[in-house]
């Protein structure tokens, strides 16, 4: 009984299935059936697998034609009903498709998303189409049958498929949800005619700086397909993979691999119209009269700079921009050493491609394998491409620099750095890089470029001689008062400036063996006779009872004691072993080495000198107005003018290119001259954070005590470089 049972049960359930299954798809006529609706007349057909995923990708775009793709966007809520959805992509017409019968409640949910006028909705087995004034498709003569039947094809894996009408034949794309974000699109292109797709990112990484703010690949084959341009000019005579065309601080660049004896520079020396066109450089080669792509150079045949990074060449339109990309590269700042901003560029899309294309507003890929197009794109945020970096700058002069002067910058309230070469051009260059001012002597600057306070009031001007004249100039560029003065004599010696009588004097020396005392106007106050040999080392005023004298060294190292205000013949004081000098609480302070022992001497009170006293072993690596810093090996003592010891460090280096105190916050920059690396030590000689940086053969530092921020300078291929650390 129980198996009679049993066997009933499941032959009912057989019968039902059936019955059901002949009332939904079998027993209904086949008019709103998408194969039979759906004809050439819509040019375009999107069926949507998955609602949310689909919409994400904004691919309602695809279909604006259809008066009815704007409520497409709205049907958020029927997610829950498990549909498929057809839209034509000229015609107003929306299929909807259920595997189960319609529900009253379900359909006019559907409805109430339409709010167009005069709308037709018609219900048949498991379809419900939206539609406006509806015309059937014609029926194809050959077959006499208005059916399609492609729309089986499609990966029901897919967020949605689309077919579009093109010469005649319909192509498939299948777009699918990556997730964060990213969206593929896999369609049939049997015309392509491009080259395997290139792993692009190992080939370029390397050499692009990771400050880009685009990159465009493109595919040698692909490239010559799209651009006539490039197709017949003469980078594609070189070109193996292909190039990226990039956004560097807002100017373009061109990066390219070439073939074997396919020398880019050679090539366009060879293609020159004429040897005017052709700047050869150090590190670099320019040319005019070339356009290598439809878009670069900007200006048709302008001016380009080649510059060569291993094996690759890039075409620049500034020199300037040239020499900052070689300072990235020689920092180490690119996309290959910078795991995270590559990241940003790259991530989502596929290794292989024939164009990719990323900028502040999108990621794309194209590639082609096999007849298939495989697209990738999304939109990521502005703020993923659009990093500063703002804690290290580089600017590149229009000269090889020879010296850095920091200084603290009131206007601009930060530090900003003079740069100058050894022919006498100049340039102040802001606390972030940009250049405020520059000039040209026309003549060299002799010694040191002195930075001071003349007015006493936090706001500071630079002060240095050519062979005969004496400038003083302000943060704005201008000259003061009026400077410059103008000596009949070669100026010989530092200077130095003290104030008396309630005015700021300047004092330097000359060939002829005489002491000019100037004011903070540049007018000539005074000129004394010191001796009769010139005079080497600063000359500083000292008050010795009452009375403003001059001490100074001259040719002989002989020191010299005389009188700026009284006519009256200098004194000898006698001769020193050393050059250097400062002056300290009043006194002339000497400083020389002899036998690994460095000594001092220091004048009296009354203008005589005290004893030479033996301070240490080893050597005199430098000497400033706060400061003696003493080497011995690879061990550095920072000794004040007491003689006290109020900094060591035993360095893990031999090769010292520089050796710089801050005394303020008792720390230390150091350059490791054969590792090219810039070190920073705090009081305890521990390192800095963030460093060691990338140095060559000098590094100069300032502390700003107004913004606390160490500023720390170097020269890298003509390219001046900044990092700033916060104290």
């Amino acid at each position: 009984m129980k198996r009679f049972l049993l066997i009933s049960i499941v032959i009912a359930a057989i019968a039902w299935i059936g019955y059901s299954t002949y009332e939904l798809w079998l027993n209904t006529d086949n008019t709103i059936s998408p194969e039979y609706v759906f004809c050439d007349q819509d040019e375009s057909i999107l069926l949507i697998n998955k609602f949310d995923e689909t919409k994400s990708a904004n691919y309602f775009n695809a279909i604006q034609k259809n008066p009815l793709a704007n409520s497409l966007s709205n049907l958020d809520s029927i997610g829950q009903l498990e549909l498929k959805i057809y839209a034509s992509g000229n015609r107003p017409i929306v299929i909807f498709e259920k595997e189960t019968k319609w529900k009253d409640e379900e359909v006019l949910l559907i409805k109430s998303h339409f709010k167009l006028t005069q709308l037709d909705f018609t219900k048949k087995g498991g379809h419900f189409m939206v539609s406006q004034n509806f015309e059937a498709c014609q029926k194809n003569e050959e077959t006499d049958d208005s059916r399609i039947d492609f729309l089986i094809d499609g990966d029901k894996k897919a967020s949605a498929n689309f077919w579009k009408k093109e010469n005649d034949q319909w192509k498939r794309t299948d777009v699918y949800n990556l997730n964060k974000g990213f969206f593929e699109y896999r369609s049939s292109d049997p015309e392509a005619i491009y080259g395997e797709a290139v792993q692009d990112i190992p080939v370029f990484s390397s050499v692009i700086p990771y400050s880009s703010s685009t990159y465009s690949f493109k595919e040698r084959f692909y490239a010559a397909e799209n651009d006539s341009v490039f197709k017949n000019g003469p980078m594609n005579a070189w070109v193996d993979k292909g190039f990226v065309k990039l956004n560097y601080n807002g100017k373009p660049v061109i990066v390219s691999d070439y073939r074997s004896q396919q020398k880019p520079s050679l090539i366009l020396i060879e293609q020159a119209q004429n040897e005017d066109s052709v700047f050869v450089m150090d590190d670099m080669h320019s040319f005019s009269g070339f356009q290598f792509t439809k878009d670069f150079p900007t200006v048709k045949n302008s001016r380009i700079y080649v510059i060569e990074i291993e094996d690759k060449v890039l075409l620049v339109e500034s020199k300037n921009t040239a020499r900052k990309i070689l300072v990235d590269y020689q920092l180490g700042k690119t996309l290959a050493l910078s795991p995270e901003r590559q990241d940003q560029f790259f991530g989502g899309l596929p290794s292989h491609v024939n164009l990719r294309d990323i900028s502040t507003d999108k990621k794309a890929s194209l590639t082609w394998k096999n007849k298939l197009l495989f697209e990738v794109n999304t939109k990521p945020p502005n703020e993923q491409l659009n990093i500063k970096d703002k804690t290290t700058w580089s600017a590149s002069a229009d000269f090889e620099p020879y010296n850095l002067v920091p200084i603290t910058d009131h206007l601009r309230k930060g530090t900003s750095v003079l740069s100058y070469n050894q022919s006498g051009k100049y340039e102040l260059i802001g606390p972030n890089g940009n250049t405020i001012w520059k000039g040209d002597l026309k003549t060299p600057i002799k010694g040191k470029v002195k930075v001071i306070d003349v007015f006493d009031n936090n706001k500071h001007q630079f002060i240095f001689k050519t062979n005969k004249q004496v400038h003083l100039i302000d943060l704005n560029g201008n000259t003061v008062g009026g400077f410059p003065y103008q000596s009949q004599h070669v100026l010989t010696s530092g200077f130095s400036d003290f104030v008396w009588n309630g005015t700021k004097r300047f004092l330097i020396g000359n060939e002829k063996g005489e002491i000019i005392m100037l004011n903070s106007a540049g007018q000539e106050l005074n000129i004394i006779q010191l001796g009769s040999e010139a005079i080497i080392s600063t000359p500083f005023a000292l008050n010795i009872k009452g009375n403003l004298r001059v001490w100074g060294l001259n040719a002989s190292l002989e020191q010299l004691l005389g009188y700026l205000e009284t006519p009256a013949k200098a004194k000898r004081l006698g001769k020193t072993s050393g050059q250097t000098a400062i002056k300290h609480n009043g006194k002339v302070v000497s400083y020389f080495e002899k036998d690994g022992k460095i000594y001092s001497q220091k004048t009296k009170s009354n203008g005589t000198l005290e004893k030479v006293k033996l301070i240490e072993e080893g050597k005199i690596f430098d000497v400033n107005e706060q400061h003696l810093i003493i080497s011995k090996g690879n061990y550095f003592k920072v000794l004040d003018h007491h003689h006290d010891i109020i900094y060591s460090k035993q360095l893990p280096f031999n090769e010292v290119g520089s050796f710089e105190f801050v005394e303020s916050q008792s720390t230390t920059i150091v350059l490791d001259y054969l590792q090219n690396k810039i070190h920073a030590y705090n009081k305890t000689g521990d390192e800095l954070k963030d460093y060691p940086k990338e140095g060559r053969n000098l590094s100069f530092s300032a502390y700003n005590k107004y913004d606390q921020t160490l500023y720390t300078y170097t020269i890298i291929s003509q390219s001046i470089i900044c990092f700033k650390s916060k104290l």
